[in-house]
């Protein structure tokens, strides 16, 4: 009888739980064609959760044939850091550098459709609920990031079909694919 050794290989790689929403957002805006002057302004907001989403889709000839989608939600936040603490590790199956597969995959097939098309890949941010609940703040956080208050993305060629997901073991979080 011949004896197999077998190894298992472990590690855990924590972090904030800001630090995995930033570095999602991040991964977004990195798809886009956003400059990293901007993204820099952005990511600042996301620390001081001014914004509650950001998306990337492709557009054609002034519509929208694709979007994803991550949102998170503040409130929901703050009760998961009640509940397991401001660390969350990222060291789950799939996630790589601190990104979930839920929204890494979904991203990069987006970015993939793009290319196959020859579309630029575009972005959105959408401003927290808090942010939009005041309506000087939201126009003075719009102007500090360099969106106009009240801007709009493209209309959808086609109504869109959405599916959404919660990212796993992020409970705040969540990934939402729209296509036409």
């Amino acid at each position: 009888m011949i004896a197999i050794k077998t190894y298992t290989k472990s590690y855990s790689y924590t972090r904030t739980r800001i630090g995995i929403i930033d570095d999602h957002f991040e991964m977004f805006l990195k798809c886009s064609d956003i400059s990293k002057h901007d993204s820099k302004l952005l990511l600042e907001a996301v620390e001081r959760k001014e914004l509650s989403a950001v998306g990337i889709y492709i557009e054609d000839g002034g519509y929208r044939l694709a979007e994803v989608e991550f949102e998170i939600d503040w409130d929901e936040h703050e009760r998961m850091i009640g509940i397991e603490g401001v660390y969350f590790d990222a060291g789950q199956p799939g996630w790589e550098e601190g990104i979930s597969p839920e929204a890494y995959v979904s991203a990069q097939r987006l970015v993939k459709a793009a290319r196959e098309v020859n579309k630029p890949v575009c972005s959105w941010i959408r401003v927290s609920p808090e942010v939009r609940s005041d309506a000087d703040r939201h126009k003075a956080v719009c102007d500090k990031l360099g969106y106009s208050y009240g801007s709009t993305v493209p209309e959808w060629k086609n109504p869109p079909r959405e599916v959404g997901r919660r990212v796993n073991g992020l409970q705040e979080a969540k990934v939402i694919r729209r296509s036409s």
